[in-house]
Order: C-alpha cells, then sequence, then structure tokens
C-alpha cells in the first residue's frame, strides 16, 4: 500500500467539510430562536387550555360534569375540591377515610373507563343555588342523578349528600 494520498481528492474533502462548517454554523444559529418559538407556542397552547378549563370549573355545568367525573372514577383530590359535605349530615367520615372509601367503590369503574359516558343533561340556576341533571352510562345500565351545587367563592361546589353518593357510587 501507497502512503501517498491523491491531492485532488484531499481537496475535494476540504471543500466539502468547508461547505459542512458553514451549515452546522448556520443550524446552530437557528436552533435556539425555532427552540424558543416552540416552547413560546407550547406556553401559550398550555395557559389557553387551563384558562378555558379554568373558566369552565366557574360554572354549575363545568362543576357538575368535573365533579362526577372525580367521584365515578376515584378521583379524590377533585371530588372533594369540587364539593362540600351536606349541612344535614353531620356523620361525614374524615377526608383520608372517605378517599379510601372513594378509591375502593370506584375501582371497577377505573377498569372499565373506556364503556363509561358521563353528560350533564340540564342546568337549572337560581341565584347562588343550581341543580345539575346527570346522567352517567356504565355497561350494566344508566343512572339519573340530580346534584345540588351552591357558589363557593369564585366557582361552585357540589353537596354531598348521602343520596348522591348513593347514585354516582361514592358512597
Amino acid at each position: 500500500m501507497s502512503d501517498r494520498r491523491d491531492p485532488r481528492l484531499e481537496q475535494a474533502y476540504a471543500r466539502a467539510e468547508d461547505k459542512l462548517d458553514v451549515y452546522y454554523a448556520q443550524r446552530r444559529r437557528r436552533g435556539p430562536p425555532i427552540l424558543l418559538g416552540t416552547l413560546l407556542a407550547l406556553t401559550l397552547a398550555v395557559g389557553t387550555v387551563v384558562a378555558v378549563d379554568l373558566r369552565r370549573l366557574q360554572t354549575p355545568r363545568g362543576t357538575a360534569l368535573a365533579w362526577t367525573g372525580a367521584a365515578v372514577f376515584g378521583d379524590c383530590t377533585g371530588y372533594l375540591a369540587l364539593s362540600v359535605p351536606d349541612p344535614a349530615d353531620p356523620q361525614e367520615m374524615r377526608s383520608d377515610a372517605l378517599c379510601r372509601a372513594l378509591r375502593q367503590r370506584s375501582a371497577a369503574n377505573r377498569s372499565a373507563a373506556t364503556q363509561i359516558a358521563i353528560e350533564v343533561q340540564d342546568v337549572r340556576r337560581a341565584g347562588s343555588v343550581a341543580t345539575a341533571f346527570m346522567l352517567v352510562r356504565r355497561p350494566d345500565g344508566e343512572q339519573q342523578v340530580e346534584l345540588m351545587l351552591r357558589r363557593n367563592g369564585d366557582g361552585w361546589a357540589v353537596i354531598r349528600t348521602p343520596e348522591v353518593c348513593a347514585a354516582v357510587g361514592c358512597g
């Protein structure tokens, strides 16, 4: 084998590497603005979704739908945040026992989540109280639920009565 290299080939390689160096330098200069633009667009999209979702939770319809979903599927955080205990029921469990019971009762619903549908049929509002009429469809049938809601700060809260919990499956 010969240690001699073709000078023309070496020059061709050098020219190709110079072109690549220019290309990579341009690409490095474009990278940060593209990344920042992408992150900004993603942040705006997430912010818009959050704002719409929070606005929806400030209505009786949105609160009833979110609470029913939390109750049916065992989301204790949403269940407690979107509801208040029934003032006529002094026997309400402590929140940790309530959460354990909710998770236990909703286990079957979580395993059949794709077969469960929740919809708001109607909402009637009168001042600081509202009534939401919900329909929960499960594989074993439909359940109509009437939720009583009351104003709670800027939003609404479902009143957790034993009847409502029995109908939804949280109690």
